[in-house]
């Protein structure tokens, strides 16, 4: 296999694994930037 097939296969491993990240957070003090309600919701 040429080196830009490998090159291109590195990339597209490298898209694809950024896809799968995680994005759930457990933490009880976390607040998305730019939401000034979320400490108050729910409450």
């Amino acid at each position: 296999m040429p080196k830009r097939y490998y090159a291109l296969a590195l990339l597209a491993a490298l898209c694809l694994s950024a896809c799968s990240g995680n994005y759930k957070f457990s933490d009880d003090e976390y607040r998305p930037l730019g939401d000034p309600q979320a400490q108050t919701r729910g409450n």
